[in-house]
């Protein structure tokens, strides 16, 4: 299974250009199979809050590009196992929370992480792709 860091997903929607071709042929794999694609909730709350924040412009009304979020991937919820694992990455692993949440998700539910940020590309937390 794979999970969407929240660039990835945002990307996917609105710029789908930007993804690699690794990420686009694994998202169209999941597309078919019945595990489509997934996120953490976190990821719902970033986008959230960028649009709120005025930082993402989408070109609808929030509430429904939401919903549509949310009906395109699966959502896994931050359980407590989850967020001991993210408070307990080390160095070199950044120091954003919401990166760090992201991350033990894929390491949790045993997903491979989708992301373009080289800083957790080179981490080694989890599976990751790009």
């Amino acid at each position: 299974m794979i999970l969407l860091d929240t660039h990835v997903a945002i990307w996917l929607l609105l710029t789908p250009e930007r993804l690699s071709l690794p990420a686009v042929e694994a998202i169209r794999r999941a597309e078919l199979s019945a595990t489509h694609p997934a996120v953490s909730v976190i990821t719902f709350f970033e986008i959230a809050n960028a649009i709120r924040r005025g930082r993402l412009q989408i070109m609808e009304p929030d509430l429904i590009f939401m919903k549509r979020l949310q009906s395109r991937f699966r959502s896994f919820p931050v359980s407590a196992a989850i967020a001991i694992r993210a408070a307990e990455l080390g160095d070199p692993f950044p120091g954003d929370p919401m990166d760090r949440m992201i991350a033990a998700t894929a390491a949790a539910e045993n997903c491979t992480l989708l992301t373009a940020d080289r800083r957790i590309l080179t981490a080694g937390v989890c599976k990751t792709l790009w």
